[in-house]
């Protein structure tokens, strides 16, 4: 074999700058490209770990009204925050209205941030229907 065959082999079988710029770049680009929808599905879970956690306050917060509440009546309407429970930046509003039906009410919890008042920003709703007993007009004679 001569030896400008052998030299002409061994330039064959390498890159060229060119490709590897090429090469380099693509891979970059796909880096990029990751890093990216990586930083969008941290945005996501982080979004939906608020809304889990305030679905959980807004249902915490009905078993409380509906166990503490007597006057559970149409048109009225409460509102508050967590701060009792160590949460000042949500909030929560509690809305009653009539259903038409007697003795059954619409109730709906809303917890919202109060730091964040963007439309875009999470809230989380419970709603149900709730039963109010009549009132009680009974009454007892002393017959003895």
């Amino acid at each position: 074999m001569s030896s400008g065959n052998s030299n002409r082999r061994l330039f064959l079988k390498g890159f060229s700058l060119i490709e590897a710029l090429a090469a380099v770049t693509i891979l970059g680009v796909g880096i990029a490209a990751v890093v990216s929808g990586l930083g969008a599905v941290t945005r996501a879970e982080s979004r939906m770990r608020k809304i889990e956690l305030m679905t959980r306050l807004a249902q915490h917060k009905f078993d409380e009204l509906v166990a503490t509440s007597s006057s559970m009546t149409a048109g009225a309407a409460q509102s508050g925050d967590f701060s009792d429970q160590n949460l000042p930046d949500y909030a929560w509003n509690c809305e009653i209205t009539d259903t038409g039906i007697t003795n059954l009410e619409a109730v709906t919890i809303k917890v919202t941030l109060t730091k964040d008042t963007s439309t875009s920003s999470p809230m989380a709703k419970v709603s149900t229907l709730l039963y109010v007993p009549p009132a009680s007009t009974t009454s007892t004679t002393g017959g003895g």
